[in-house]
């Protein structure tokens, strides 16, 4: 049987026909790309597909969408670190990219920031149930009261419902059970669905995704839900891998994926919220092309700039904004994208870690530990553009500048011992085999990072390489 995955980037449509073999592997048989149409998805969509099958021929379609910036979700809770980052872990966990996120009453000013981000959703929660009803029905009074052309996920305190849908009537509400029903008890799953039934249903339409259900028949599937549950397959159908951090950068932004289980250590502390064992956090002032200003600062923050080089740097970096498309040509210019990629990890890394510091008590210095400890994961995975065309660029080596926060609290990002390289790009597109073939795709996954296959990004004849 032929399996046709392809995901339509903000850039590239990119699409790879694979044979699914009796014995559950999958074999390379060719691979596409065109540049994304964004006024009509569709037609880069079809362009894509008519290279990869030929007219008549049987074959399995799945497909993916992160074009026109994804899907835009705002967070709304109540505390910060309880119901608000419940919320953010919901929405990035859903594939999103979270726009903003914002804790107790929303004022004035997070409302002029709410119209002018224009999020295609606001996941609105708060409160425990049987808690506090006062922000979720105050909230919910105030982004009505906005007139916010976005539907809204409630998934917050169920006593607060009735108020809120009595203040929400006028606009298109889905609601879902409360993400955080008790303090130590995440329930991110029911929001989840939520959000991805109003991907499918309202989203896709207007951006040529409607066409491509209507003619194929198949729904598409947001990237980074995709990659995020492919994360989940290779822990279950890839243990080899072990534990590992997951790196997906691209122009705009750089999304983070860590499988690891947080397990009570004697002598810690944990304060805040459970660790879910996948985790995704979006960073979406982080790239190498679009976002490479943030990137140029982030370098500097972590080291000073070689004053030799930073009129050059400054130059390039200004260059790479006005023409994102550009790649770099001159020894000096793979330099400085191989600076910014490094800083790019080494920040986005420092955000998703955890934090630890020692506190006196009564009864001796324990260690207080918030978010997840990462230090023990030895492997870390690379993929996306820069990163997989990148043989001689190792992000470890950016990684040893990670010590303590301005804070003096310890980071809790690990050294890794091995980098895995996605040399293809395929991973996105594997992910998408997973839904349907997760063992295969999760064992191709393995030997494309093992280095049994070599990139091509190059129109493969048929039979040309099995993975």
């Amino acid at each position: 049987m032929i399996v046709v995955s392809i995901d339509i980037g903000s850039t590239w449509t990119k699409g790879v026909a694979f044979a699914l073999r009796p014995d559950n592997g999958l074999r390379l048989l060719s691979q596409g790309s065109h540049p994304t149409t964004v006024q009509d998805l569709s037609i880069g969509f079809e362009t894509v597909l008519h290279s990869l099958v030929l007219p008549g021929e049987d074959y399995e379609l799945c497909y993916s969408s992160s074009a026109k910036g994804g899907l835009a979700v705002a967070a709304v809770g109540l505390v910060p670190e309880l119901t608000a980052e419940m919320a953010k872990v919901t929405a990035c966990s859903s594939g999103a990219r979270l726009t903003q996120s914002f804790a107790y009453e929303l004022s004035e000013e997070d409302i002029d920031t709410l119209k002018k981000s224009a999020p295609d959703i606001i996941l609105l929660s708060g409160g425990s149930d049987g808690g506090n009803v006062f922000y979720p029905a105050r909230n919910a009074e105030k982004i009505a009261g906005a007139n916010i052309a976005c539907s809204v996920v409630y998934a917050g305190n169920r006593s607060a419902r009735e108020q809120v849908a009595k203040a929400l009537q006028s606009q298109d509400v889905v609601y879902a059970e409360n993400v955080l029903p008790t303090l130590d008890t995440p329930n991110p799953e029911p929001a989840r669905s939520a959000i991805r039934e109003i991907f499918l249903s309202k989203i896709t339409s207007g951006k040529g995704l409607d066409r491509i259900i209507d003619r194929t028949g198949s729904e598409p599937c947001p990237t980074p839900y995709a990659l995020y549950e492919f994360c989940r397959s290779l822990a279950t159908h890839a243990p080899e891998l072990g534990e590992f951090v997951l790196i997906d950068m691209g122009g705009a932004t750089t999304d983070v994926y860590s499988y690891h289980e947080e397990l009570p250590v004697p002598g810690i502390v944990r304060r805040g919220l459970p660790e879910p064992t996948i985790k995704r956090t979006v960073e979406g002032d982080l790239g190498m092309r679009v976002s490479a200003v943030s990137a140029l600062e982030a370098a500097g923050q972590m080291s000073p700039l070689p004053e030799s080089d930073s009129g050059a740097l400054v130059s390039y970096v200004e260059k790479l904004t006005s023409a994102p498309e550009h790649l770099a040509v001159t020894p000096q210019e793979r330099r400085f994208d191989a600076l910014l990629a490094g800083a790019n990890i080494a920040t986005s890394l420092m955000r998703h870690a955890g934090r630890a510091h020692e506190v006196a008590t009564a009864d001796g210095v324990v260690t207080v530990q918030t978010g997840r400890d990462l230090t023990s994961v030895k492997t870390m995975i690379g993929t996306g553009g820069y990163l997989s065309h990148s043989a001689d660029f190792d992000p470890r080596t950016h990684l040893s500048e990670v010590g303590i926060d301005k804070f003096g609290k310890r980071i809790l990002v690990s050294q890794c011992k091995s980098y895995l390289r996605d040399p293809a790009n395929l991973l996105p597109l594997l992910a998408n085999v997973s839904r349907k073939h997760p063992a295969a795709a999760a064992i191709a996954a393995v030997r494309l990072l093992s280095g049994d296959i070599a990139a091509n990004p190059q129109p493969l004849p048929k039979a040309a390489c099995a993975l």
